[in-house]
């Protein structure tokens, strides 16, 4: 039987690391938004200051782009778009991404009520943002350790937990 090849992770230049909150308002997130060697702009969830777990896996703006473009007008969105994206994945990873995409103007409050749902923002002017930064050659990814990786985020939580 032939052995499988490892899979090399795509090289990943981070261009922004903010903070917002979680949907919920339980949690405060730590996200990255970056960009590969082809200059497409990514997203990630990096960390999570409750126990909620997620999927740090970086998903390429044009990929949650379609999803919101694909949405009937009609409807006020809701994380519910991005389960695509994370498909056998956490639960919690289309919300926390969606709550990005809120902090990041992507996405906006429909209403003033609770559940009035959310409509697309200014997905141009976040991407004339970060593509300022891609071209002044902003690189925060000596900042991160390198060994990180979404399966070693994971043991650390683990060990944490059991200390």
């Amino acid at each position: 039987m032939p052995k499988k090849e490892a899979v090399q992770a795509v090289p990943m230049r981070v261009l922004k690391i903010a903070t917002c909150s979680s949907l919920s308002g339980r949690s405060q997130l730590t996200y990255h938004v970056g960009c590969n060697a082809e200059g497409e702009i990514q997203l990630k969830v990096a960390a999570n200051s409750s126990t909620g777990q997620f999927n740090a896996d970086w998903i390429p703006l044009s990929m949650v782009e379609q999803l919101l473009s694909d949405y009937p007008k009609e409807k006020p969105l809701s994380s519910a778009v991005l389960r695509p994206l994370y498909r056998h994945k956490s639960s919690n990873s289309p919300s926390f991404a969606f709550g990005i995409l809120l902090a990041e103007g992507l996405v906006k409050k429909a209403g003033t009520e609770k559940d009035s749902g959310y409509q697309l923002g200014d997905i141009d002017a976040f991407k004339q943002a970060i593509t300022a930064l891609i071209t002044s050659d902003t690189n925060l990814s000596t900042a991160i350790d390198p060994t990180d990786t979404p399966a070693s985020a994971k043991s650390k939580r683990n060990a944490k937990g059991s200390a």
